[in-house]
């Protein structure tokens, strides 16, 4: 992987401090659904949600690969 007008240490490093904020945003953003969902009295608490819809997007990703393997036979 590179980045055009780097080397390839200013692409680590730029990967790397972007992947770091990425990671720190998603998980600030899970952090506060979850406790927003627990305070509401959601069906189930927040982490069940989560996981729920986390399962549901693995499996409809699933599905598409599938689609897109037949297509192309």
């Amino acid at each position: 992987m590179f980045l055009k007008g780097h080397t390839n240490e200013g692409t680590y490093k730029k990967l790397k401090q972007l992947i770091i904020t990425a990671a720190t945003l998603g998980g600030i953003c899970i952090g506060l659904l979850t406790i927003f969902a627990d305070f509401l009295g959601a069906i189930g608490s927040g982490t069940g949600i989560l996981l729920t819809v986390n399962i549901i997007y693995s499996l409809y990703e699933e599905v598409v690969k599938n689609k897109a393997k037949k297509n192309r036979k």
